[in-house]
């Protein structure tokens, strides 16, 4: 049975895994763990966090007690230390360059520079290099910290109040940030699994944003997010962009703008999409992407046994909530949908700026075959929401 590292991942994770052909070492979070963690493992290392110094630290001591035979992580803040272990130690698992591309931005609106995927950008320094930029494309610009994630210290600026506004934020001189021309159109994501250099794009996930905030209110995967024509067209374009980041094992997360009938790239992430989109993907395809990037290198690859398959709906959608609701309410309300996860926590406390991702307190996802009634569920989610 070979060994393989895992860097981290939320607890839920872990119940993807049961049944691998695999002895499992986990290198995790003190405050992350959990019973499906301690389900599919004794061997958990813990550690303070998981730059690339401390990882390769924990790694060393692992192998002089054992063989390592793939190192791997579905965790955003492990993927670059999962891949550049790999590098080091020459093991298998996430390819360092590719992993670089899709985590640094300039870095990849370098490499897709002159290419069908490109977007005009540029690093900025000082309040003025942002200023400058703004004036060059007035319809609107985007601000992003260069390797951050989810909403966290991103900024829509489409008119001089708004620019003033998140210089303000900002609140000093020397910055590096990444501008970006904004796109004025549909935005989706485009969920991906590659096996051995076969790309296959999955599902087409719409989403929508929490009130005025960036932050991600809900999710839907529906055969009605696209007709089949632009689906197709869509689906061709993503494999070109995964061909052209040389990305040849395990999931993305494409991010697109779809304007004029042209497609625009916002970012590409080699990992599954956040929040929920994993489950949605499962629900409506049946393909659990944490499970079968691991499943290629395992022994049991072609004779999986997990009895943990989903039942398959046409409808599936997962949303957020950023304020406390009742649970009972929310039941009440669902009662014709099938609800798959349901979490709610206690409210938090005045934040004085904007909601991000990680501030959600609490997530129903649910899903049906009738079309009508998934919608009609969305609808009181989205009345819920508006409402608190």
């Amino acid at each position: 049975m070979k060994n393989i590292v895992l860097i981290g991942g939320h607890d839920e994770t872990f119940m993807h895994f049961e049944g691998l052909d695999f002895n499992f070492i986990v290198l995790q979070l003190p405050e992350s763990q959990g019973k499906n963690l301690a389900a599919l493992t004794n061997k958990i290392h813990l550690v303070n966090d998981f730059s690339e110094i401390t990882i390769i630290e924990e790694i060393d001591k692992i192998l002089k007690t054992q063989s390592i035979d793939y190192i791997f992580s579905f965790t955003e803040d492990g993927l670059l230390s999962a891949a550049r272990a790999s590098q080091h130690y020459a093991i298998p698992g996430i390819d360092y360059e590719t992993c670089e591309i899709c985590i640094c931005k300039p870095l990849m609106r370098s490499r897709l520079e002159h290419t069908e995927f490109a977007v005009a950008s540029k690093i900025c320094k000082t309040r003025r290099d942002v200023e400058a930029f703004f004036n060059c494309y007035p319809n609107g610009m985007v601000l992003k910290d260069p390797t951050g994630s989810g909403s966290e210290n991103v900024f829509i600026i489409k008119d001089s109040a708004s620019l003033l506004d998140t210089l303000e934020r900002l609140n000093h001189e020397n910055i590096v940030m990444l501008a970006e021309e904004f796109l004025n159109g549909r935005e989706v994501s485009v969920e991906t699994l590659t096996i051995d250099s076969q790309h296959r794009v999955l599902a087409i996930t719409n989403k929508q944003l929490y009130k005025t905030s960036l932050a991600e209110e809900q999710h839907i995967i529906s055969p009605d997010n696209l007709d089949s024509d632009t689906f197709s067209e869509l689906s061709r374009y993503c494999e070109r962009l995964l061909t052209a980041i040389n990305h040849t094992h395990g999931p993305c997360h494409i991010e697109v703008t779809i304007a004029d009938g042209k497609f625009h790239l916002i970012e590409v992430n080699n990992r599954v999409g956040g929040d929920y989109i994993g489950l949605l993907v499962e629900l409506t395809t049946g393909v659990d992407l944490f499970r079968e990037t691991l499943r290629f290198h395992s022994h049991e690859a072609e004779s999986d046994t997990t009895n943990t398959q989903l039942t398959h709906y046409k409808f599936a959608g997962s949303h957020l909530f950023y304020e406390p609701l009742n649970p009972d309410m929310i039941r009440d309300y669902m009662q014709e949908v099938d609800i798959i996860r349901l979490v709610m926590g206690e409210a938090n406390p005045p934040l004085g700026r904007p909601h991000i991702n990680d501030d959600k307190i609490g997530l129903v996802v649910i899903a049906s075959n009738d079309r009508k009634k998934f919608y009609t569920a969305i609808d009181h989610l989205n009345r819920l929401s508006s409402a608190s």
